[in-house]
């Protein structure tokens, strides 16, 4: 009887020392997972403030749509004329 129960809590321990050490390997692929999209996450966050500079935009808008930077003497600007109620109502603010 204390063989069957000594053999019976052996195969017990080694049943969840498996289990624990096969979770233990899914932590680590999972955590192995998690760095590398955060990596990913990290490059296309980049890639993003690269793709939104100025300089950038630029080079895009004239290589793939052949755009070209107009002369500044080209663009003028219109002048709204100030709204006489604005201006008052500053004043009383003041």
């Amino acid at each position: 009887m204390a063989i069957t129960t000594a053999a019976g809590l052996g195969l017990f321990y080694l049943s969840q020392s498996t289990h624990v050490s096969a979770i233990g390997y899914e932590i680590d692929r999972l955590q192995a997972q998690v760095d590398g999209l955060r990596a990913e996450q990290q490059s296309l966050t980049f890639k993003i403030g690269e793709a939104r500079s100025p300089s950038m935009i630029e080079a895009r808008a004239k290589a793939e749509l052949n755009l070209v930077a107009l002369d500044s003497s080209a663009v003028r600007f219109a002048i709204r004329p100030i709204d006489p109620r604005i201006v008052r109502l500053t004043q009383i603010l003041k």
